[in-house]
């Protein structure tokens, strides 16, 4: 067989079913459990999902300073002894928490489970939060805070989430040294013992577990109470503020960074599928419009993206870069006009393709393991989503002709809705 190089091989389309179904198992207490078995490797991670994330916190800081206090000693074990423990059998034990849920996870290989598993039950159930480690940690936060609040990048978020839901509303990132200074330690205690419980959790189970570990552990959660945790009442989202341009002097003049963005649709609507596609094309990756205008056109930065987010009870659109000092008006032309361009010109046959292929490869690189359909799963789970979701929305992607992005850029990106604020540079 003869092989030709002048002729590039057939580009092969990519699968479209990224989809997996765990087993569902409900305790009566009211906790969820998704079981995802694989007995290739002999690893196992379980993830314990709370309700503990900003949007439940009594007070600002108190949602971050519990799930960061919650390795730093039990009631049986010091924090040298937990980290010890992890350590002596390989093993992974972390604790994130982010705007709508804080997650215990726990990985290892599935021999040690027995041992490790009593021990993460006992971080989440008996924190000692003891009074000299909440001390310290509340003075590191309190310098990170000091530092960040000097970065054009976080002031810039800062400010475009104020305006856009109000400066104390959970979605926001603004927080002050003052209100950290003043959290006690009876405020993370009341919250652990109202949030941190397993009737209204999510569990994740993926991996290398046996019948018998997955039942032990729906023993556990079912036995707990349920919690006396209320959904916060919570002020309509605002919208942006009255100015659509919000400009914002720092010490840095040499530098300014640029959000602009606008709430926007739940996945579950049945325009994202355009919108999506639509984002990617404008900023959605290295080869998009944003990049080739303002990065290797016009060399104002290094990188600008677009994105579309999805918390509980929010949906955003954003764009966001860090530019030159004196190229902000420069920069904000070329957004507002690649935006206009979408609404006013179809999408080019080429263009369209290339950006499908390139979201197909990149649908296909974030399902590649195990633990990142489970992800997927997770996040479509929290989300209210479908267990297919993924799988259809590629293949609604695949299905799309330029006129539905035409139509739904005139829709959802029209120029006066768009929030943009500018934190540090030179304005002219």
């Amino acid at each position: 067989m003869s092989l030709t190089r002048t002729i590039a091989p057939a580009i092969a389309d990519l699968p479209t079913d990224l989809s997996i179904v765990p087993e569902v198992k409900y305790a009566s207490s009211g906790a969820r459990m998704h079981v995802y078995k694989n007995h290739i490797q002999p690893v196992v991670r379980i993830e314990f999902v709370f309700k503990a994330g900003k949007w439940y916190q009594p007070k600002a800081g108190v949602a971050s300073l519990t799930a960061k206090m919650l390795k730093e000693g039990t009631a049986f074990h010091t924090a040298k002894e937990i980290a010890d423990t992890v350590d002596y059998y390989g093993a992974s034990l972390e604790i994130t928490h982010g705007f709508d849920r804080a997650t215990v996870t726990l990985y290892c290989l599935s021999k040690f489970l027995p041992f490790l598993l009593p021990l993460t039950f006992e971080i989440i159930q008996q924190p000692s939060f003891p009074e000299k480690e909440f001390a310290l940690m509340k003075q590191r936060v309190i310098q990170t805070l000091t530092v960040d609040k000097q970065k054009n990048g976080y002031l810039a978020t800062e400010t475009f989430t104020g305006a856009l839901y109000g400066k104390y509303h959970p979605y926001t990132t603004f927080i002050s040294e003052e209100e950290i200074s003043a959290l006690r330690l009876t405020d993370l205690q009341d919250f652990h013992s109202q949030a941190y419980t397993f009737p209204s959790s999510e569990i994740f189970i993926t991996g290398d577990i046996t019948d018998a570990a997955v039942e032990g552990i729906l023993t556990l959660i079912t036995s707990q109470k349920a919690s006396s945790l209320q959904e916060p009442v919570i002020s309509p989202l605002k919208g942006h503020a009255e100015d659509r341009l919000i400009i914002e002097k720092t010490s840095n003049d040499l530098q300014a960074s640029i959000r602009a963005g606008k709430p926007i649709i739940h996945p579950s609507h049945p325009d994202y599928p355009a919108l999506y596609l639509l984002n990617h094309v404008l900023g959605g990756y290295f080869g998009s419009r944003l990049m080739k205008n303002i990065r290797e056109d016009k060399g104002f930065t290094y990188g600008i993206y677009s994105s579309l987010s999805h918390k509980e009870h929010s949906s955003l659109f954003s764009i966001g870069t860090d530019t030159k000092g004196d190229k902000i008006e420069e920069t904000l032309a070329e957004i507002l006009k690649e935006i206009a361009l979408l609404r006013n010109e179809l999408v080019p046959e080429n263009e369209l393709a290339t950006t499908k292929k390139h979201l197909a490869g990149k649908f296909l690189s974030d399902h590649a393991t195990l633990f990142d359909k489970m992800d997927k799963y997770k996040s479509n789970t929290i989300l209210n989503l479908g267990t297919d979701f993924s799988s259809q929305l590629l293949e609604k992607i695949a299905d799309l002709e330029a006129s539905q992005l035409l139509e739904a850029a005139n829709k959802y990106f029209q120029e006066e809705d768009l929030l943009q604020v500018v934190t540090g540079g030179a304005t002219k």
